[in-house]
């Protein structure tokens, strides 16, 4: 049998700057994802856990509930390597448009999180806050592809902008509330949300800014909260 991968990678070239991922069908019929990295292919499982591996998050949540105790260090470790896991398969199945599965990924990262922050360690729950702000750039993106396939790009873009309020809040918990307006995650959703979303002509949305300020001025709250509303979906 030839060992030599180099005919294999060839064929599965590596791209710099951009993510190749595929899903292929293997000899036992599991569907896995395959990601082109640059010294070779990370494999993961399509379903369950990537590696195969039974799920740590089932087993540290029915343990924590019943006990109500913390989460031991070995077993917060395992918990982080699993989530580290999803959060790759979400990425690799957003590149692959499969934004249903990316959502299901981003979803069990947050819930691995939250029991980090609240069963774990104070250095765990640091580590927990920012796999909470990467899963939710995962499951924003995930849910709003999932709306704009389907020709709702304007709930698309309100679920950004719901996204974006859960980000800033979570940028708050490590740190870097700051620096919300400049983060490249912010700033590619924002993007996102603009090509989804149509865009009236600038001279109607001047009108309607006008409006708003009017409103404003004359205290009239009940209407520039109407127009306020308006803006933000267009």
């Amino acid at each position: 049998m030839d060992l030599d991968l180099e005919q294999f990678l060839r064929d599965f070239p590596y791209e710099p700057g951009r993510l190749n991922a595929r899903i292929v069908r293997v000899a036992d019929g599991r569907e896995v994802v395959q990601v082109r990295v640059e010294m070779g292919i990370l494999q993961m499982d399509a379903e369950g856990r990537p590696d195969r591996r039974p799920s740590v998050l089932a087993r540290t949540r029915e343990r924590a509930r019943q006990h109500r105790g913390r989460l031991t260090s070995g077993e917060a470790a395992e918990l982080r390597l699993e989530l580290v896991q999803h959060q790759q398969r979400a990425i690799a199945f957003l590149a692959i448009g499969e934004p249903k599965r990316a959502l299901a990924d981003a979803d069990h990262v947050l819930a691995g999180a939250s029991l980090l922050a609240e069963a774990a360690t104070n250095l765990e729950g640091e580590w927990a806050d920012g796999a909470r702000f990467s899963a939710i750039v995962l499951r924003t993106r995930a849910a709003a592809a999932m709306l704009a396939t389907g020709g709702r790009g304007r709930e698309a873009g309100a679920l950004i902008d719901a996204g974006l309020e859960m980000l800033r809040d979570a940028a708050e918990r490590v740190g870097i509330g700051d620096q919300f307006d400049r983060l490249g995650d912010v700033t590619a959703l924002r993007a996102l949300r603009d090509t989804l979303v149509p865009q009236l002509p600038p001279a109607q949305r001047s009108e309607l800014e006008a409006r708003l300020r009017a409103a404003i001025q004359s205290e009239n709250f009940e209407l520039a909260a109407i127009l306020r509303d308006e803006l933000r979906l267009l």
